[in-house]
């Protein structure tokens, strides 16, 4: 099943960036309410923002 992406937060680590190694997460809320992180680049790389739909599928491979 697909669940739209209502809302995204993302990282802010302020000037102390990350940790070497560290990385970075962002939540995503559902709206089946929701709310899953996954990871930064993956998100970016699958196009999941505000108003995009994730499977189920992807959700339970990706999520942390």
């Amino acid at each position: 099943m697909l669940r739209k992406i209502v809302d995204l937060t993302e990282p802010d680590n302020g000037c102390e960036g990350f940790m070497p190694g560290e990385e970075p997460l962002v939540t995503l809320k559902l709206d089946d309410g929701r709310e899953v992180r996954i990871p930064d680049m993956l998100a970016y790389k699958m196009n999941w923002d505000i108003g995009q739909s994730i499977s189920d599928e992807d959700i339970e491979k990706y999520a942390r």
